[in-house]
């Protein structure tokens, strides 16, 4: 991974890695709600990396999700990749083979302290196909949400190839129904950075990663919708500058 899971369902899906999932929601066979989603991108830019992003082609990324009448979840997202993580090429310095595949696995419980205020407490167990054990990780998750508005913190517990141990994704984010169907959606992330692993190198202990600002329309009765996400690019964690994009999209909940 080129290092939040930007379009109503892009913006959780690549930004929060599939924390959130679909409003439609089955009544399962069995106690408890199923609920899932579809979805094709013009790019996968996680957490607004799009200097590297995640897949610069189109992408496809899909999850589903089980949540139990108690609060307690889990569930599955996964998503297409541009890159290669195996066969080190140390002449090119770039991995050869096939383009390696994001799975997240997601458990945890979700709370509420009100009708208008909610929490989440959970994790994601990040797994990449076609790549070796230094990619994959566990992050941990706290949320809080009031209304339309949410705020969330996940927070890396090893280092891998792309994170230091510690570090830690904020994400705030709002949404808004407007008129003709349309949805508008802003989400601002910043990252406090886990300096002490002496893992990778960092320059700032803190910086802003990006400003997303987002329309969802949706497609009549059909499920399913279409998306313009607009990303302000911000700083990773060797203050290089990440440019501004639009990333556009299709998804379908069910």
């Amino acid at each position: 991974m080129n290092l939040n899971k930007s379009l109503s369902l892009s913006l959780m899906l690549s930004t929060v890695s599939g924390l959130s999932f679909a409003e439609d929601k089955k009544e399962s066979a069995f106690i408890g709600e199923v609920s899932g989603n579809v979805a094709v991108l013009s790019s996968y830019d996680f957490r607004g990396i799009t200097n590297t992003p995640e897949n610069d082609k189109v992408t496809l990324q899909a999850g589903l999700e089980y949540s139990h009448p108690t609060g307690f979840y889990i569930g599955y997202w996964g998503s297409t990749l541009g890159y290669s993580l195996t066969d080190y090429d140390r002449d090119t310095e770039k991995y050869q083979g096939r383009d390696a595949f994001e799975n997240d696995f997601n458990i945890g419980y979700r709370g509420k302290i009100n009708d208008d205020i909610g929490y989440t407490i959970g994790g994601t167990y990040y797994y990449y196909y076609q790549s070796d054990a230094k990619s994959d990780f566990f992050e941990t998750l706290v949320g809080l949400n009031y209304k339309d508005l949410a705020l969330s913190a996940q927070t890396t517990t090893s280092n891998v190839d792309t994170a230091n141990r510690g570090d830690t994704y904020f994400l705030v984010s709002y949404s808004h129904e407007l008129p003709y169907e349309l949805t508008g959606r802003a989400a601002l992330g910043t990252y406090l950075y886990g300096k002490s692993s002496k893992n990778l190198e960092t320059k700032d202990d803190f910086n802003f990663r990006h400003l997303t600002l987002g329309l969802t329309r949706k497609l009549g009765n059909s499920g399913a919708n279409m998306n313009l996400d607009y990303i302000v690019g911000g700083y990773d964690r060797m203050d290089e500058k990440q440019k501004n994009k639009v990333v556009f999209g299709l998804s379908y909940n069910f």
